[in-house]
């Protein structure tokens, strides 16, 4: 599944309410240094205020392997 990457810094930026009922939570991935959210993010009109921002960042196929082990599994 297609995501926008982000650094901790931007994952700070971005994190939060977008518009009523609606926010924005970039997930860690496993690599310690990286951070991202679903493309879906970047045409739902609730998130319409970053838009442009989510638009300058690069964007990467993420699979299981890519996401912190689950402390549950």
């Amino acid at each position: 599944m297609k995501h926008f990457i982000l650094t901790e810094a931007q994952a700070d930026g971005v994190r939060g309410e977008t518009s009523v009922s609606a926010a924005l939570d970039p997930r860690p991935l496993a690599n310690g240094t990286e951070w991202a959210l679903p493309l879906s993010v970047a045409t739902d009109p609730a998130h319409a205020m970053r838009h442009a921002f989510l638009g300058s960042l690069p964007i990467r196929d993420l699979g299981p392997a890519d996401w912190p082990a689950d402390p549950e599994a």
